[in-house]
Parts: C-alpha cells; sequence; structure tokens
C-alpha cells in the first residue's frame, strides 16, 4: 500500500524499468496471433499509462494543477483498458469465443471514432464500466470528479482561476486561489489508486495471457481458429 504519491513514483519506476521493448510471438503459427495483438496493444497501452502518469508528477510538482488533473484522468481510462484486456483474456478462456474476441482486439488496435475504414472504437466508458464491476461504481465516481476539473466546467474554469469579491463587485483572478488544495488532493490520490490496480493487473495480466494462448492452441488444433479469422 503506497502512502502517498512519491512512493506511488516509485512503485511505477519498477514496472518502467522491466517494460518490454521488443514483443516477437514464440513461432511462426496462427495459434499465437490473437495473444500476440492482444500482447502488442496492451503493452502499448502500458507505455502510454506510464507516460502519461509521469507527466501528472511533474506537472504537479510545478504546479500546474489543471494540467496535472487532465493527464491524471487520462492515464486513469488508460489504467481501465488495461484492465478490460485482462477481463476480456479472461472471458475468452472460459467461453472459448473466438470470433468474439478477435473483434474485441481488432477494435482496441485500430478503432476510430465515425470512419468505415476502420473498426468501431471501444468507448473507454466501457472499460470503466468493466472495472467497477469490481470495484461497485467507485472507480467511475472518482473518473467522473476529474472529468469536472480536466472539461472547461465550472470547476476546471471559474473554480480553478477566479476569486469573487462580492463586497467589492470584483473577481480576481490568479491559480487555485479557492481550490489548490483539492485539487493537490485529488492528484495524488489518483496516482495512488492507480498504481496500486496497477500493481494487481500487473500480477494478473501473464497468467490470464497463458491460459488464453492455450485456449488458442486448442482451437487451432480443432481447425476452429482460421475459420474464425476468415469470419472476421
Amino acid at each position: 500500500m503506497y502512502r502517498n504519491i512519491g512512493e506511488a513514483m516509485l512503485g511505477l519506476s519498477v514496472w518502467k524499468r522491466n517494460r518490454p521493448i521488443v514483443i516477437a510471438p514464440p513461432a511462426k503459427s496462427i495459434a499465437y496471433k490473437p495473444t500476440f495483438d492482444t500482447d502488442i496493444f496492451r503493452e502499448a497501452a502500458f507505455y502510454r499509462f506510464i507516460e502519461l502518469t509521469e507527466a501528472t508528477y511533474a506537472l504537479y510538482k510545478s504546479n500546474v494543477l489543471i494540467g496535472a488533473i487532465t493527464t491524471a484522468r487520462a492515464a486513469y481510462e488508460t489504467l481501465a483498458v488495461l484492465w478490460f484486456v485482462n477481463i476480456k483474456l479472461e472471458h475468452f478462456k472460459k467461453t472459448k469465443d473466438i470470433v468474439h474476441f478477435l473483434t474485441t482486439i481488432n477494435r482496441l488496435l485500430f478503432g476510430w471514432s465515425n470512419d468505415n475504414d476502420f473498426p468501431e472504437k471501444i468507448n473507454v466508458l466501457k472499460c470503466i464500466d468493466s472495472v467497477d464491476k469490481t470495484l461497485e461504481g467507485k472507480f467511475r465516481t472518482h473518473y467522473e470528479i476529474l472529468c469536472e476539473y480536466a472539461h472547461p466546467n465550472y470547476s476546471g474554469t471559474f473554480g480553478s482561476y477566479t476569486k469573487p469579491d462580492d463586497p467589492k463587485h470584483e473577481v480576481h483572478f490568479g491559480a487555485y486561489l479557492r481550490n489548490e488544495e483539492a485539487l493537490r488532493g485529488y492528484i495524488e490520490n489518483t496516482v495512488v489508486i492507480a498504481l496500486e490496480l496497477l500493481n494487481h493487473i500487473q500480477q494478473k495480466y501473464e497468467k490470464v495471457l497463458n491460459e488464453a494462448l492455450g485456449a488458442c492452441h486448442e482451437l487451432h488444433v480443432a481447425g476452429k481458429l482460421k475459420v474464425a479469422y476468415d469470419e472476421v
């Protein structure tokens, strides 16, 4: 359990040192393609999470707090995508529904909004809701608070850069005149929560990936994997 944001960032540095710089399938066989595609997407998302979390911390240390909470939100939703990948691997292992699995991974890899040349993206809220099936709504509740600051709503504009002086009918402008403590608290909590969840996700990922690979080999031997690729 991390006690503060500094400890959480030290935890992130350990994961960063051990991340892969090259991923290749173990052999040239279609049996490895579903988990290979999953792995390359998942590691790209992991790289994104690390960069966004480090950016959050750098901005936080520089007292650029709206910038920090905006990147924290982006890191937080990326974490939900990492969780979603684990969920889909587990689902595939249990159901052997290879068409659904291949379609999902293709949408994660190449998903786009409103473009018929690409598969439809998976909305990040779907990933967030997959986390909340375990955390009972707490993950999305926190995410929605971050959104209030990341978007140009009250909290991200008037609430962050002004201080009204009602008796004088004046409004003073500056950075975080009324909400610096709250902003710092949300940023710190987001990084700590995210790194705690990352530890859980990372520890589970290799196991569910290998189990999914076993399912792929079964389907390949049965002649069902190539049929599934022809279908999708």
